[in-house]
């Protein structure tokens, strides 16, 4: 999002080339006219970070104002993946999991909970494709807890997302990682509420209030 600094330096060069423009048609050009410069940038400041916390949001800018969807919350989300758990050479069963998605028009912030780690975005990025749909692809460090890091250590892997629905109803993907492993993940259901922890979003969706996948 633009700065005050930004802001100020944008309205200075438009101010001077309107000024010039006006002085070469021969319009005699008032100082007063500039008088209320720093409440116009105030003004637009305050406007700027109404838009990029809330205004953005609005049904009625998405698309045509708006390239970006709002996908906000906390998602309680499946993962199934063909890791081997070491201990019986077999593919674990679907992991249930957590993405909790902080998002303004300027930034974006996803992170991944399960019983036993936590994945924090490093880069992302949302592309509108020429029909019009949204998908995200994001790079992600995930650290285990100490108790399971002998079968599975830190490590850094990637996401690709599909945003389906229009407001946003699913999210449908595939990760891997550079532990040479990889696998699918789709939304079960969504609340608008922030976590912060497994638990705390586990409260706020428990699988138990969700009857049915999210259809792909």
């Amino acid at each position: 999002m633009l700065s005050r600094l930004h802001l100020s330096v944008i309205l200075l060069l438009a101010a001077g080339i309107w000024g010039t423009m006006l002085v070469i048609e021969g319009v005699a050009v008032s100082g007063t006219w500039f008088r209320p410069f720093s409440t116009v940038v105030g003004v637009l400041l305050l406007l700027l970070v109404a838009f990029d916390l809330w205004a953005w949001r609005l049904r009625f800018l998405q698309g045509w104002f708006v390239p970006r969807p709002d996908i906000r919350g906390t998602w309680r989300v499946e993962l199934r993946t063909d890791w081997k758990d070491p201990a019986t050479n077999e593919v674990v069963a679907p992991i249930p999991a957590y993405l909790v998605v902080r998002q303004t028009f300027s930034t974006l912030s996803l992170r991944m909970l399960t019983s036993e780690s936590s994945s924090e975005l490093v880069a992302a990025e949302i592309s509108k494709a020429a029909d019009g749909t949204y998908r995200l692809a994001a790079v992600y460090r995930n650290e285990p807890k100490l108790s399971v890091r002998d079968r599975s250590p830190i490590h850094y892997g990637a996401i690709v997302l599909d945003v389906q629905g229009e407001p946003v109803k699913d999210l449908v993907g595939y990760y891997w990682t550079d532990r040479t492993t990889r696998g699918e993940l789709r939304s079960l259901a969504r609340n608008v509420t922030i976590a912060s922890s497994f638990d705390e979003a586990s409260s706020l969706l428990p699988p138990a209030a969700v009857s049915a996948p999210a259809a792909s």
